[in-house]
């Protein structure tokens, strides 16, 4: 048995725990990569993980901005194209007529508008006619209604008034608004600014014809009026009919009740000596036994009931101071004398009257072959007072004439 020294006996004791501490250190070192990844691994089921986009928003937002305002570039750019070709356009229509006409800025309110419109102040040449007040209308419009004027109207007014036409009074032009002004109705042309409602017109003499006042009356208040005639007329009958009877029955009641003369019997047969005698004569007796001549007072047929008698033609009643008799026709004579009509006014007066209703129904005539619709005092109460013309675009070729 060998002694080891008490040295050598530390020196082992250190040797060996310098091995144990290097075999820890070097298993703690080959376990630290396993460690890491187990550190690492999700115990649960994995997650997906999304990119950050905080970065990107701006950038997006400012890609749509720029997008949006390029479209709207395009759309601005496509407009102004198309309100400088109708410009354009209108620009050379008017270059055809001799008018007054001020270029108005694009109406878009809506379905409403037109992108060219101009305000027509006047239409002619020697004379020029004043539109009153001027007329906002597309440019189509305001060609068709200076040919009207020149190739129509003011022919039709040398023919029928004698004198030319100097202003053309208005009523309405542009309006955004449906037809008749109703809320269900469609949109009326007044709103696309290709319509226009004529008042009348006035002369170079300042002659007036105005559709209310001299137009004449309709067909329809012709009807109403012979309507009207015809039953008044009827009530005069039956009137002056039960007049007759009652006054037939009263002297019938006052025959029967005179007492008979001395001598008759109260018949007539047996008081005659002959058949004829017997007969009831055409006359009354009164008490003195003096008959009477029949008088008009129930006994005979009046003329005509309901009717005048008949006058002398051109024959002037002396009751009425030499004026003919309402409702009677004047005499060439009485024309000629210039004498007064039942109306109040002389006959040249009722003349001129007469010719003004003659233009404006030829006038109205002349639109219906020129414009797509024309509305008159014919049509209905609404147009009563005013023409109504427009240049409507419709399916088929076919106009509308009232």
């Amino acid at each position: 048995m060998i002694k080891l020294s008490r040295r050598s006996h530390l020196h082992r004791w250190s040797a060996s725990v310098a091995l144990v501490s290097g075999l820890v250190l070097s298993s703690v070192a080959a376990h630290q990569p396993a460690m890491a990844t187990a550190a690492a691994k999700p115990s649960g089921p994995a997650i997906p993980v999304t990119p950050s986009v905080v970065g990107a928003a701006p950038a997006t937002a400012a890609a749509n901005a720029a997008a949006e305002a390029a479209k709207a570039a395009a759309e601005a750019a496509a407009r102004k194209l198309e309100i400088d070709t109708a410009r354009a356009r209108c620009t050379a229509l008017l270059a055809t007529i001799t008018a007054v006409a001020i270029a108005r800025e694009p109406i878009e309110d809506g379905s409403c508008g037109d992108l060219a419109p101009v305000e027509l102040v006047s239409v002619g040449k020697n004379p020029v006619v004043t539109v009153s007040p001027p007329a906002i209308l597309n440019c189509d419009m305001a060609v068709a209604v200076h040919n009207w004027m020149k190739f129509d109207v003011q022919p039709l007014a040398r023919k029928h008034m004698g004198k030319d036409v100097v202003k053309l009074e208005t009523m309405s032009s542009y309006s955004c608004r449906n037809a008749y002004g109703r809320t269900m109705s469609k949109l009326s042309e007044h709103g696309k600014a290709n319509a226009l409602d004529i008042r009348g017109f006035v002369t170079s003499a300042g002659q007036p014809a105005y559709v209310l006042t001299e137009w004449g009356m309709t067909s329809g208040e012709i009807r109403a009026a012979a309507a009207a005639a015809e039953k008044e007329q009827n009530a005069r009958l039956l009137a002056e009919k039960a007049q007759a009877e009652a006054r037939s029955r009263a002297l019938a009641a006052a025959k029967s009740a005179a007492p008979p003369r001395e001598g008759e019997t109260g018949n007539p047969i047996a008081n005659a000596g002959t058949l004829v005698d017997g007969l009831p004569k055409p006359g009354i007796t009164f008490g003195n036994g003096e008959p009477r001549q029949p008088s008009n007072y129930g006994l005979t047929q009046p003329y005509r009931l309901g009717g005048p008698k008949p006058v002398e033609k051109n024959l002037a009643d002396s009751k009425t101071g030499g004026k003919a008799a309402p409702g009677s026709i004047p005499s060439k004579a009485a024309a000629a004398s210039g004498a007064a009509t039942p109306a109040g006014h002389s006959l040249a007066d009722q003349t001129q009257a007469t010719a003004t209703s003659l233009f404006l129904r030829a006038v109205h005539e002349s639109a219906c072959k020129r414009f797509s619709t024309t509305l008159g005092p014919e049509t209905n109460a609404a147009h009563r007072n005013h023409f109504h013309i427009d240049l409507a675009q419709r399916n088929t070729a076919k106009k509308i004439c009232e």
